[in-house]
């Protein structure tokens, strides 16, 4: 039996984990669930996450045990939901610790009788004293490292079975052509420019590239998608989108709305945001130093110097809006002025959004896209404005 397990670094991914876990990110075109899930076709994978997402992760995967641990003495997988597999976790007949590529531990192969709390930490996985084995994986810490390895995510994750699309012949593919796959019923206008040279581009079913745009690789177009006017690359553009402006080196999740001019770069959308007309982010400083990011009030140096933003699910910015360097903005926030950090419910100066009047909106967003926000969603919404009132 296989479990894709949570632990203590899984708050390092606010606030983009308040309504899923760590396991429905994406890094590359695939979610970390899906990454694991590839290793393991046949296997029934249950989940041990936050309590308080236990609900919504129940009805995204009916078929799995959530929170729930097989009290048996047979020897089972555990799998950190911040693990990338590079290939198949093979088993002994002993109890051990996996450890990834970068030092972290990311699993371990134990009787399940051991596990007294969900999610499991550290300290009580070293606490059980077994022998360790390093695996060829790689594990993320914080939602910076799912964007800086997106691209090499996107090569890996690509294949390129038969096309079923369609493109204009006045579009130009650049490089070799089976760098590229097109899905059932996609289309690619005339004047758009497709470059495979740096990356392969998966463009995904029924997804629709206007006139005028650009995609550079390696990039991922989602289902259902629009492209119109965008110059993208090295991106992962997630289903449903619509995408028009300037989108490099990021991860926009599902359902985002970016149909305006406007940059993204080095940044992670959650669902359901929507940009107003020209917001643009900086990711990099003036000094070109490396970028801190505030996690759970406490500011974290990146290491890195190209660190956009991270948006939180449902939150809305207004025309014009500019986002500094390393910025995070909660859930459900409304924004009118450049900050630095902007908590969940934010609604003009200060003020929290009226709970009642958060939710009746993002009902009429989602039915825009014919999708009914849940029972089990709503309930867990609530739950996090009462906590963080």
């Amino acid at each position: 039996m296989l479990y894709i397990y949570e632990d203590e670094f899984c708050k390092n991914f606010l606030p983009l984990v308040y309504l899923r876990p760590v396991s429905d990110l994406y890094c590359g075109r695939l979610s970390l669930y899906s990454k694991i899930k590839q290793f393991y076709p046949e296997a029934k994978i249950n989940l041990l996450t936050s309590p308080l997402l236990a609900d919504v992760t129940k009805e995204k995967y009916p078929n799995s045990l959530v929170n729930q641990v097989n009290k048996s003495e047979k020897l089972s997988l555990f799998i950190s939901s911040r693990a990338i597999l590079k290939q198949k976790i093979t088993s002994t007949d002993k109890e051990e610790i996996f450890i990834s590529e970068n030092n972290d531990i990311i699993g371990f192969y134990i009787k399940p009788s051991r596990i007294k709390q969900i999610p499991s930490s550290t300290k009580t996985i070293l606490g059980w004293k077994l022998s360790q084995r390093k695996v060829q994986a790689i594990s993320v810490k914080y939602l910076w490292d799912l964007v800086e390895l997106n691209p090499q995510e996107l090569t890996r994750d690509f294949t390129s079975p038969d096309m079923h699309g369609k493109f204009s012949p006045h579009a130009i593919i650049i490089g070799n052509i089976s760098n590229l796959y097109l899905g059932n019923d996609t289309e690619i206008e005339a004047n758009v420019v497709i470059d495979v040279r740096s990356g392969p581009i998966y463009i995904d079913d029924n997804a629709k590239i206007l006139a005028l745009s650009k995609i550079t690789g390696p990039c991922y177009i989602g289902k259902n998608t629009i492209v119109d006017q965008a110059k993208i690359s090295s991106s992962t553009i997630g289903e449903n989108c619509r995408v028009s402006g300037e989108v490099e080196a990021s991860i926009l999740h599902r359902f985002v709305n970016k149909h305006h001019y406007g940059f993204i770069g080095h940044s992670y959308l959650g669902e359901w945001v929507n940009l107003g007309a020209g917001t643009t982010n900086s990711d990099l400083k003036n000094n070109y130093s490396t970028v801190k990011v505030k996690i759970s009030n406490k500011k974290i140096d990146t290491g890195l110097t190209k660190v956009g933003c991270f948006i939180g699910d449902h939150t809305k910015t207004a025309i014009g809006t500019m986002i500094p360097t390393g910025a995070v903005f909660g859930i459900f926030a409304n924004i009118l002025e450049s900050s630095q950090t902007v908590p969940n419910f934010y609604w003009l100066k200060a003020r929290r959004w009226q709970i009642n009047k958060a939710i009746e909106t993002a009902r009429i967003v989602m039915s825009r896209r014919n999708v009914k926000m849940t029972k089990a969603q709503e309930n867990l919404i609530r739950k996090i404005y009462r906590a963080k009132k």
